[in-house]
């Protein structure tokens, strides 16, 4: 099973051939801090993934990725994950019937499929641009004022804060008390030709959990195109909705319990695991021992290799079902899996793994690597 997809293979070779790390990637990729529950805990490393996405940002200069060029559903630079491809071969995914357009200034726009769990939220999309916009060629589109709500006035994601205010306005809402999810967004093109264009909006979360919502409303006023020496700025009124599938809303997850730990200093107690329909999740707390002397060690071997330097190695890290399938981290976005130390020695590992509700089997075992070449075995039950 791959573990990531052909750009990130391309830097992590790099990292692994080159010792020599450019000093402020060195000095990004150690200082990240963790956010939320994780804000006490003063190191944290994913280390391949945040190296990849410094490296990123150093070409990609607008708040949301770009690829082109993609003919599969749902897979971009940042979210290429198997859960998805998974899920999607097995029917885990919504294609409206009949393509409702929103037209304004000569531009119809389409929501066309739709996948949605607890922690993704996919949507396939056309656009039809009047017949002097020509996107061949074009390889960045952005919505700056998109706003993604649903029928209970959830925001499931909007960038733009005065878009919210607005739609608080509208709808009569509290800005100060209105439910907006953490939400993590990438945008691509799957296809532009003529004045055709398909895209996919790749949302997901890790704090907390998409809702099960019934209906999905987007809205926006501006579309910016560029691409092949063109630049473009559409500008309307776009409003489409979906109607969710009832196996969207209706779903459940799996909860896993521990029944095995081969490392006593593991707080059993403190582990969640649980597998849901794109991906696991998954989360444990652990004495790893003096804070100084960890943190020593890691800066030892880095020096040599800074893929090595991991407390935990991520990229030997899976979980196994019962038939004996190994399932790696999903590492479709930065926030998807990492660890982080505390000055009291107590270290947490948090990762999202590829296996899903269609792979998953009454027990799992999950292997992780240690600096050391040690492996903490954990054996969970449903």
């Amino acid at each position: 099973m791959k573990k990531s997809n052909d750009f990130d293979n391309i830097i992590y070779k790099y990292y692994k051939e080159n010792n020599q790390v450019p000093q402020k990637i060195t000095e990004a990729i150690w200082d990240v801090e963790l956010k939320s529950k994780k804000k006490k805990i003063s190191y944290f490393t994913n280390v391949k993934k945040v190296a990849i996405t410094i490296i990123s940002i150093i070409s990609i200069t607008t708040g949301i990725v770009f690829a082109k060029d993609i003919s599969e559903f749902i897979k971009s630079i940042f979210n290429d994950s198997e859960g998805v491809d998974t899920a999607t071969r097995n029917g885990y995914v919504y294609t409206v019937p009949e393509k409702i357009y929103s037209e304004s200034d000569n531009t119809k726009t389409s929501i066309t499929d739709l996948l949605m769990d607890d922690y993704t939220l996919d949507l396939n999309m056309i656009a039809l641009f009047e017949e002097d916009i020509d996107v061949t060629g074009i390889e960045k589109i952005n919505i700056p004022d998109i706003i993604i709500t649903d029928d209970m006035n959830n925001i499931l994601f909007s960038m733009n804060d005065e878009t919210i205010k607005k739609y608080c306005q509208e709808k009569n809402l509290d800005y100060n008390n209105i439910n907006k999810i953490n939400t993590a967004a990438s945008i691509f093109i799957a296809k532009a030709n003529l004045n055709n264009m398909a895209f996919t909006y790749n949302l997901s979360t890790s704090e907390n959990k998409f809702p099960k919502s019934k209906k999905i409303y987007i809205k926006f006023n501006t579309i910016q195109l560029e691409g092949n020496e063109k630049k473009y700025t559409i500008t309307g009124n776009w409003e489409n909705s979906i109607s969710v599938p009832e196996k969207f809303y209706n779903r459940k997850s799996i909860l896993y319990n521990v029944i095995n730990c081969n490392n006593k200093n593991v707080y059993t107690d403190s582990i969640k695991a649980e597998v849901y329909e794109t991906g696991m999740k998954f989360e444990m707390y652990m004495y790893w021992g003096d804070y100084k002397t960890a943190i020593e060690e890691m800066e030892e071997i880095r020096n040599k290799s800074i893929l090595d330097g991991q407390l935990i190695k991520q990229e030997e890290s899976y979980v196994e079902n019962e038939y004996g399938e190994k399932f790696y981290p999903s590492q479709s976005s930065d926030t998807d899996g990492g660890y982080g130390i505390g000055s009291d020695g107590i270290l947490i590992k948090y990762e999202t793994f590829n296996l899903t509700k269609f792979d998953a089997t009454d027990k799992l075992k999950v292997v992780f690597k240690t600096i050391n070449d040690e492996e903490i075995i954990i054996e969970l039950a449903r």
